[in-house]
C-alpha cells in the first residue's frame, strides 16, 4: 500500500484565487482530465506526465477517498521517460563497423539509430518517477516532496492546466504575509529590510580580523600588567 513521505526535502508553493474543493467531484474530474497516459508501447523517445492516485498508479481512476492525506489532500503525479539506451546504440554501431571494416559515416550512423529505435523502442520500458504533494486547500498552500527543477516545473505546469491557476514558490516573507497578521504587523513586515549575510570570502576575512583584534587585545593586557609590575 502506498504511503506518503514522512521526512525529506520539499518545496512549498501557494496560489491566489479559488480552485475546486478537493472533497468534491469537480476536483477529481480536473485531475482525470490531465491523467497519466502510458508510453510503454511507444516507438519513439517520449516523455509522459500526468496525475495518478496513491491507490492507482496507472491513472485510470480518481476516487475522492484515494486523495485523503490526513491533514491535507494527497496529490501524486507520474513522469515516464522512454529513451534508447546508449549502450545498445554503441554495441550495434561497433558491430556494424567491425563487419564493414571501417567507420560509419554520419548518414549511416543516423540510419542505424533510426532503424534500431523503430525495432527496439517498443520493447524498451520507460523509466518511472512518482512524485507526491500535500495540498492544504484552506491555506492555499501545497508542499511538493521533490526539489529538482524538472519536478518543480512539471508540477507547476500540471497544476495550472488542471486547476486554472499558477503556483508561486513560497518564501519566508510570503509565509508571513499569508499568516493572517493584523494590519500594523503586516505593514511592519512589508517594510522590513533583508539582512544579507557576508559571502564566504568576507566571512573568512571577518574571522581573521576578529582573531587579530583578540591577539592585539591580549598583547595590550600583557603590556599593562608588566607596567603595573614595574611600578
Amino acid at each position: 500500500m502506498a504511503t506518503i513521505k514522512k521526512s525529506g526535502s520539499f518545496v512549498a508553493f501557494h496560489w491566489d484565487g479559488a480552485i475546486a474543493d478537493p472533497h468534491a467531484q469537480p476536483f477529481a474530474d480536473a485531475m482525470a482530465a490531465r491523467r497519466f497516459r502510458t508510453i510503454e508501447n511507444a516507438a519513439s523517445e517520449e516523455v509522459s506526465i500526468g496525475w495518478v492516485t496513491p491507490a492507482d498508479p496507472t491513472g485510470d481512476s480518481f476516487a475522492l477517498e484515494d486523495l485523503e492525506g490526513g491533514a491535507g489532500t494527497w496529490l501524486r503525479f507520474r513522469m515516464d521517460k522512454k529513451t534508447m539506451p546508449k549502450k545498445w546504440l554503441q554495441i550495434h554501431r561497433d558491430a556494424a563497423e567491425k563487419a564493414r571494416g571501417k567507420k560509419l559515416s554520419a548518414r549511416e550512423r543516423r540510419e542505424l539509430k533510426d532503424d534500431l529505435m523503430e525495432k527496439m523502442l517498443p520493447r524498451v520500458l520507460p523509466s518511472i518517477t512518482l512524485v507526491d504533494a500535500l495540498l492544504f486547500h484552506d491555506k492555499r498552500t501545497v508542499l511538493l516532496f521533490a526539489t529538482s527543477k524538472a519536478a518543480r516545473e512539471a508540477f507547476g505546469k500540471l497544476f495550472l492546466e488542471s486547476f486554472g491557476t499558477p503556483l508561486e514558490r513560497s518564501n519566508p516573507l510570503q509565509a508571513g504575509l499569508r499568516a493572517g497578521l493584523d494590519d500594523e504587523t503586516r505593514y511592519a513586515l512589508e517594510h522590513c529590510e533583508p539582512v544579507r549575510w557576508p559571502n564566504a570570502q568576507r566571512g573568512e576575512a571577518g574571522v581573521e580580523d576578529r582573531r587579530r583584534t583578540l591577539v592585539d587585545r591580549r598583547a595590550g593586557d600583557d603590556q599593562e600588567a608588566t607596567m603595573e609590575e614595574l611600578a
